[in-house]
């Protein structure tokens, strides 16, 4: 939770910016904390669907999502309805029951 997110920043200032995204406690780059039972990479990334499940997605973390893919679709070529990452935003708006314009 939001609430949960300050207190770990409080506790730690130095925390890495992509350890702020997961739901298992790491004590560095890609490295769970040794007593940590969530230590296996499928667990780790079994939590942290589940801690987006109960919790949804922060709006932060929708802005960084928005943001790699504006970059990508940037980085590809073609008309844009038909490039990749422009037709999974699509799809995206489509299952959510929306639909994109233009």
């Amino acid at each position: 939770s939001d609430a949960d997110l300050v207190a770990a920043i409080t506790h730690n200032k130095h925390m890495a910016r992509s350890r702020k995204l997961l739901a298992v406690p790491f004590v560095g780059k890609d490295t769970p904390s040794r007593t940590n039972e969530f230590s296996h990479p499928d667990v780790r990334i079994g939590f942290t669907i589940l801690s987006f499940v109960y919790s949804g997605l922060r709006r932060s973390d929708v802005d960084v999502l928005l943001t790699n893919l504006k970059q990508k679709v940037d980085e590809e070529y073609g008309p844009l309805r038909k490039r990749p990452t422009s037709q999974l935003f699509a799809k995206w708006v489509e299952l959510a029951g929306g639909r994109v314009k233009g």
